[in-house]
């Protein structure tokens, strides 16, 4: 299907309000009798105008005058000099920008500036996993799953209290992965859990994911069941704010069914929700699932529209420049966090000396001591500093060399493209553009990721070498070997790291050969590391055609500085060892990993 899962996220906060209660609620805090007329610089105000933000929002995610409404609290708790008051609406407008807006900028930028708030106040350490699990919904949305499972993962371990939404949070990954079992598997505990006793909105939106979880498995009873008991709950507590996720969910389960005006309803609604709060996300969703419907009734002309529109979207969301900032935001706010830290030892230090110094002349020579070791821990702070920075910039240089890898395979591979299409042969040029397009889906994808699974790295390499196969053939035979009790939906890899030793291999190494090349791809574990190699029965290193080449010096150099910036940021002892084979001749890459595991 073109629209794929649409896990809603839960928010790890406080649980919520439904029903009458909730209106009661905002009646309450939206008083002005009620609020205004209280002093300002009572904290029970400033929280009591947190809690209403954080209402609203659940109540009506449309509403965009909350922004100005959190402003307005957020200045009231500074002047008050309220740290909890500060730190909560922070968090609050990061909400605004995430759900109203669909801005994940500025909802990353609040959610930092929480963060710095509760690192200065160790009273607010207990808050800080809401705003870590909101972090992970972000990066869920932006489909970087294996860094939205790291937050889900931290919130819990780091409060039993939330324990409950993390689990269902780490199924959304899980089902995005496709790993439906374990998808299942954590949304039954997340129902099961105590917690979630009379929290209808929970409820609601754990059936409403696990209904997709069935309906992917072709489990359309389970399915069906799920939804409708969603629905009742969303209907019977008014739970506005899971409503578009679960009637985009219900359009899903009704189509597979081939109930198809049920199904087109209910993806209509969505996209009239989604479109009304400005939910990108959901609206992307809506789309693709309204294209699939009426492919399914033949009206193929409304398909090609919703299709149209749900890849406009889907580029929308997935443009690399939304990431890139994103990415610059997280490391803006990381340096700034020890930034914060170091700043505080500094003036500890500061204030020691000054200590020292009231002492008078008698004291001078412990004033200078001090003074000396405050400069040297100065200087140690410095090169501290100086030190995490670089490793931040290295996660940019990361991305960066990744990138370089793309140009290069996209000019190699429409040369091959282009040889089809120069002898005449259109079936054989269809076939392979098809491929290719394929491949290069794949290759945008991964290349984006920090890291991906073992079996999304494997399902590259096949394809890549049936793309070349078809493109010389005979020229090359391959085998892919894995040892027999690798997880490979359970491994993680850097994405890509074997196709600069697979294009060497098939561009050089066999360039002298008309037939007869073979490739061996192999994974296995070695002394508690992943050993992943390229073995090829080619001309070997010693002639000009093969070690010369500028392009195959490139290819090492990148995954020799990929191999670096991971072992620093892993603190890993990854390698990479070239082999020359003499008899018979060839060349045999070695790279070797940490065995590094999702769960």
């Amino acid at each position: 299907m073109k629209s794929g899962s649409v896990l809603f996220m839960l928010l790890t906060i406080c649980s919520l309000m439904t029903g009458q209660g909730l209106s009661q609620e905002l009646d309450t805090l939206s008083n002005p009798d009620t609020i205004g007329s209280e002093s300002v610089t009572d904290t029970i105000i400033i929280n009591r105008r947190n809690d209403y933000v954080k209402q609203a929002l659940f109540a009506n995610p449309s509403d965009t005058t909350l922004t100005d409404y959190a402003n307005q609290t957020l200045e009231i708790a500074k002047k008050n000099g309220y740290s909890k008051g500060i730190f909560m609406a922070l968090e609050r407008l990061g909400l605004i920008y995430q759900y109203s807006f669909s801005n994940p900028y500025k909802a990353l930028y609040y959610y930092q500036k929480a963060l710095l708030v509760a690192e200065n106040h160790s009273g607010l350490t207990p808050f800080k996993w809401g705003v870590y699990g909101n972090i992970g919904t972000l990066y869920y949305e932006l489909e970087e799953y294996g860094r939205a499972l790291q937050y889900f993962k931290k919130v819990m371990h780091g409060n039993r209290n939330l324990e409950m939404t993390a689990m269902a949070n780490m199924a959304n990954v899980y089902g995005s992965w496709n790993r439906l079992d374990s998808a299942i598997y954590f949304y039954g505990k997340a129902l099961d859990h105590p917690k979630l006793k009379e929290n209808f909105t929970y409820e609601a939106n754990l059936l409403s994911n696990i209904s997709l979880m069935y309906q992917q498995k072709g489990n359309l009873d389970e399915a069906i069941r799920s939804i409708e008991k969603s629905l009742a709950l969303i209907d019977t507590y008014h739970i506005e704010f899971v409503r578009p996720t679960a009637y985009a969910n219900a359009a899903m389960v009704y189509l597979t069914s081939k109930d198809y005006e049920t199904a087109r309803r209910y993806a209509l609604e969505a996209l009239d929700l989604s479109r009304n709060s400005a939910n990108l996300f959901m609206e992307r969703s809506a789309w693709g699932t309204l294209a699939d419907i009426y492919e399914q009734e033949r009206n193929y002309s409304q398909a090609l529209d919703a299709h149209k529109n749900y890849l406009e979207l889907k580029d929308s969301l997935n443009n690399q420049n939304r990431r890139v900032e994103i990415d610059r935001m997280r490391m803006e706010f990381d340096f700034n966090q020890r930034e914060a830290l170091n700043k505080e030892e500094i003036e500890r230090q500061a204030t020691l000396k000054k200590s020292i110094a009231i002492g008078g002349g008698g004291l001078l020579f412990a004033t200078l001591i001090g003074f000396i070791f405050y400069k040297r821990r100065r200087d140690a702070i410095s090169r501290q500093n100086e030190a995490e920075f670089k490793m931040l910039v290295s996660d940019t240089e990361l991305k960066a060399l990744r990138a370089q890898i793309n140009p290069h395979f996209i000019f190699n591979s429409l040369n091959s493209i282009g040889d089809y299409i120069l002898k005449n042969d259109t079936r054989s040029a269809y076939n392979y553009l098809t491929k290719f397009a394929s491949l290069m889906r794949t290759v945008l994808e991964n290349s984006e990721q920090e890291q991906i699974l073992l079996s999304e790295e494997l399902k590259f390499i096949e394809l890549y070498l049936q793309v070349e196969s078809k493109r010389l053939p005979g020229k090359f035979s391959y085998v892919v070997n894995v040892e027999e009790d690798l997880d490979i939906e359970n491994i993680l890899v850097p994405p890509l790291i074997l196709q600069p030793f697979l294009e060497n291999s098939i561009w050089h190494g066999f360039k002298l050969k008309e037939k007869g090349g073979h490739i061996s791809i192999n994974f296995k574990v070695e002394c508690g590391m992943l050993l992943c190699s390229v073995d090829d029965n080619g001309n070997g290193m010693g002639t000009e055609s093969t070690l010369s080449n500028s392009h195959k010096s490139f290819g090492i150099a990148i995954t020799e500085n990929r191999l670096k910036i991971y072992n620093y940021r892993k603190v890993a002892q990854s390698t990479l060892r070239i082999i020359d084979k003499e008899n018979p001749p060839g060349v045999r890459v070695e790279i070797s990993l940490p065995l590094e595991m999702i769960f």
